[in-house]
């Protein structure tokens, strides 16, 4: 293996729909079809992901919650998960009661993911969040934020208005080992704070997955924050043109739009010299 293509999806590889539009659906396929190492790094659970990419020839491990969790999309086999310690989730327990914050939790249970969260204190935009995951078998909804006990927390997700948040936002940043993806969701008007170990990131991740597949090179496409360490970390990167200003005075190029199918017209025009 060469050069590894790693894609973020939401506002990248995938439209407004989020969905992977029919004509990169087709291209990307025939280019996977013939040779071409492809996968994706997401802020996104498999089954989220999955369902986006609904089609996408999956056959590599792919990067989930933001480079928290490599995983096998066939077996949902972990190669990779960098959890909270002891120390970190004592710190975020005590400011989550300060700030009154109710976070959805994501964590394993022995080999079984779950989703958890303490049922009555869901804000708007978590409810919506669970009502689009009816029937997910990892959802965990408890009484106590103690029933989570003994599981391996990677990744907390605290979902609401911006002003409900700012302040949870600022103690996390200011602390010494963890970090914090903060900004307004996608598709929606409600921020998300999502908070992780501070070793975890897309970039790390990607590292760690060139290592595995003994890649060369890696190529990079994002549009937002959470693609920074991406970036980074890759050998060249390329911001689709509706991206975050910083991403693309980051980037190796500006390519097309999400909408226009930027990332794969971009890889049917210029896969040769990767060869």
């Amino acid at each position: 293996m060469k050069t590894l293509f790693v894609s973020d999806l939401d506002g990248t590889l995938l439209t407004i729909k989020e969905r992977v539009s029919e004509y990169s659906l087709e291209h990307l396929n025939t280019l996977i079809d013939g040779g071409m190492p492809f996968t994706y790094a997401t802020a996104r659970s498999l089954n989220s992901a999955a369902k986006a990419c609904w089609g996408l020839r999956q056959n590599l491990p792919v990067i989930l919650y933001n480079g928290a969790v490599i995983m096998e999309p066939s077996d949902r086999k972990m190669l990779y998960n960098n959890h909270f310690n002891g120390g970190q989730l004592l710190y975020l327990k005590e400011l989550f009661a300060k700030h009154d914050v109710w976070p959805l939790v994501y964590s394993f249970h022995g080999e079984t993911e779950r989703v958890s969260w303490v049922t009555e204190k869901e804000t708007p935009g978590m409810r919506r969040y669970l009502d689009r995951r009816r029937g997910d078998p990892r959802l965990n909804p408890l009484h106590v934020r103690e029933d989570i006990r003994g599981d391996d927390i990677f990744y907390f997700n605290c979902i609401g208005r911006k002003e409900d948040l700012d302040a949870l936002h600022e103690e996390v940043e200011n602390s010494l080992d963890m970090k914090c993806i903060y900004e307004k969701e996608t598709y929606q008007t409600d921020y998300w704070c999502e908070i992780m170990p501070k070793s975890t990131s897309k970039g790390a991740a990607a590292k760690q997955l060139k290592a595995i597949l003994g890649a060369e090179k890696m190529v990079a496409f994002g549009d937002g924050i959470n693609d920074y360490d991406l970036f980074r970390e890759a050998d060249e990167s390329y911001a689709v043109m509706n991206a975050d200003e910083k991403l693309k005075e980051m980037a190796t190029g500006v390519i097309g739009y999400s909408e226009e199918d930027g990332v794969v017209k971009f890889l049917m025009e210029n896969l040769s010299r990767y060869l």
